[in-house]
């Protein structure tokens, strides 16, 4: 039985939001509610000092370590906390590289397993970048290259790879990650929500659309997420523009919710195109408020040009919310989800456009889209039945 679990992470909500910050910590949380201890060991916190619990979960930022980010201080300090401990957890979990330092010295726990969750791979972010031609990406593609060395080297220590997609499970198992891993040591959980966190909520449908002044027939599509040039932003102004000039301006609303490094050039392109009254700009919004702009939304839209890890988690929480979803071509997902995906290419404006206008609006009390394989109670099952394999497997001393 698995009776604690010991999580390295170098960034946690309580760090910033993003993907993958809210996956590690939402599995935690969740293992949390059946393992009697779930610890995780980060970076500092910003205005924080010491261990402290949430959620269940006991979070050890580590002193003198630039928060969120990985640096000589976070390999020195994770080691040397799990040289500490004086007794071994049940298993360990590294979230992406964060546990790249205390798998060097798993001899100091022998009997521990050790497993690996992947969020994607050096050779899939060095062939966005390329994919993206973009000068920002391009000028950190060298880095991502040594990244790649370091993963190889890494991959093999541990005894198991958790992919988080299908995608990511078939990058680990090609060149050159395949020279590391082999295929039986790669294991495909799909990320998982909670549809309880993010179930349609009428009242907060209304208050957002009257605060924003968007009417009854007005069309809402949200696009959730960090502004950034990955995200492809522009493909769903572009599209915005192709209603407007087709005369269904005003029975659209495109509702751009975060903040990030793309935002001014994104207020730029509003402003070439003549959408200010088409498109707004909500901010960064905590994530406890997201879900009251996907209750006032009516579609969801993605348009990133970079897809790892098949339903990013803005779709599952979208889909938990009863929304349609407008995807790019290959999104992967259940066929039990094929009614309420709807794939096109989001480069191509004009077919985007057509697509929107093609989604029937939701109507009713919107129950939850979320199929039972992308529920977080799912994943969170999935990862506690491989960890029960693995220490079995692993024996007693």
């Amino acid at each position: 039985m698995i009776e604690s679990i010991l999580i390295f992470s170098r960034a946690t909500p309580f760090h910033h939001t993003g993907g993958m910050e809210t996956l590690a910590w939402s599995l935690a949380t969740e293992l949390a509610r059946t393992v009697p201890a779930v610890r995780v060991v980060t970076t500092g916190i910003p205005d924080r000092s010491g261990a402290f619990s949430a959620d269940g979960v006991e979070v050890v930022p580590l002193s003198a370590t630039r928060p969120g980010r990985y640096s000589p201080a976070w390999w020195r300090r994770s080691r040397d906390y799990w040289n500490s401990l004086p007794a071994p957890p049940s298993a360990v979990l590294s979230v992406s590289a964060g546990g790249y330092a205390v798998i060097r010295a798993r001899s100091r726990h022998p009997w521990t397993p050790f497993v690996l969750q992947a969020h994607g791979t050096s050779m899939m972010e060095i062939g966005s970048k390329l994919r993206a031609r973009d000068l920002r990406s391009l000028a950190t593609a060298p880095k991502n290259a040594a990244w790649l060395v370091r993963d190889l080297v890494r991959y093999r220590d541990f005894d198991r790879i958790v992919a988080v997609g299908a995608r990511v499970a078939e990058s680990l198992v090609a060149s050159p990650q395949r020279w590391s891993v082999r295929p039986d040591r790669v294991a495909l959980i799909p990320n998982g929500v909670r549809p309880a966190d993010h179930g349609f909520d009428l009242p907060a449908r209304r208050a957002v659309r009257t605060e924003l002044g968007i009417g009854d027939r007005v069309t809402v599509v949200g696009c959730v997420g960090r502004l950034h040039v990955q995200k492809r932003l522009d493909r769903a102004l572009r599209a915005a523009a192709v209603l407007r000039d087709r005369g269904a301006g005003e029975r659209y609303r495109f509702l751009l919710v975060g903040d990030g490094p793309d935002e001014s050039r994104l207020r730029g392109l509003v402003h070439d195109l003549r959408l200010a009254e088409m498109v707004t700009f909500v901010g960064r919004v905590p994530p406890d408020g997201v879900r009251s702009y996907y209750a006032a939304a009516d579609i969801a839209l993605l348009t990133t040009a970079r897809l790892e890890v098949g339903l990013p988690m803005a779709i599952l929480e979208a889909l938990a919310s009863g929304l349609p979803c407008v995807v790019p071509t290959g999104a992967a997902g259940p066929a039990a989800l094929d009614p309420v995906l709807h794939e096109v290419d989001p480069g191509d404006a004009g077919r985007l456009a057509e697509v929107l206008t093609g989604v029937p609006r939701p109507d009713g009390g919107r129950p939850s889209l979320l199929p039972a394989e992308l529920t977080l109670d799912h994943c969170a099952g999935s990862y506690l039945s491989l960890l029960e394999e693995l220490r079995g497997g692993h024996g007693t001393p």
